[in-house]
């Protein structure tokens, strides 16, 4: 029977590209810094507690941040999602670059991307899932982290759909706002509209239609 704990570790020691703006690597990667000046990275996410916060030179422009995360399956890793995919989405507003690794680039790193991918790409977790693997084969949260992410999918899911519900009665709203203004509330709609009845039903009277609808109660 094989050892899990005597398996090998496995690294990719390069910086991967998931979105235009999105990238991870292991921290030896990061270490070197020509990857991440290479790549016009604007801003470093540290996502292991077990790592010292990265300081770029500061005629860099590179902004450094670090999340104090455990590789653990029972750690609370939904409590940061929210604050670290905003983190990244700002980023992208502004047309900036962000670097997420921990220690392998396996585990952690990827369980934020998907976070994001989930929330601001609306990408349910299984597809998002598939487009990081295809470019970083390792990647693979731990077996407590994914079952966070698949609650944080539900939940993401649920409130996409409220807002949409939202949009919708807002719209419909503004609809009949406007429709009650133009054609109830305006004078001159009023009397023009009243004037035009009256001489509709001179010039056409409206025919009997008794016992024409065939779905009429008896």
């Amino acid at each position: 029977m094989i050892n899990a704990n005597h398996l090998p570790i496995l690294v990719d020691y390069n910086l991967t590209q998931i979105t235009p703006f999105v990238y991870v690597a292991d921290e030896e990667t990061v270490r070197q810094w020509q990857p991440v000046f290479s790549n016009n990275i604007n801003c470093v996410i540290n996502v292991a507690c077990e790592l010292p916060q990265m300081l770029f030179p500061l005629q860099s422009g590179i902004e450094s941040i670090k999340y104090p995360i455990e590789d653990v399956p029972n750690f609370p890793a939904v409590y940061y999602f929210d604050m670290i995919a905003d983190r990244i989405a700002d980023n992208v507003l502004s047309n900036r670059r962000t670097l997420i690794y921990c220690h392998y680039g396996r585990s952690r790193s990827i369980t934020f991307i998907l976070a994001y991918l989930i929330k601001y790409h609306h990408l349910p977790l299984s597809i998002a899932y598939t487009i990081i693997q295809e470019q970083r084969k390792l990647a693979l949260p731990n077996i407590g982290f994914w079952t966070q992410l698949r609650l944080y999918e539900i939940y993401q899911q649920e409130k996409n759909s409220s807002k949409t519900l939202i949009n919708i009665q807002n719209s419909l709203q503004k609809f009949f706002d406007g429709f009650k203004k133009i054609f109830i509330e305006d004078p001159m709609i009023n009397t023009l509209t009243i004037h035009k009845n009256q001489i509709n039903r001179m010039m056409y009277p409206r025919p009997s239609i008794r016992n024409s609808y065939p779905y009429q109660r008896k």
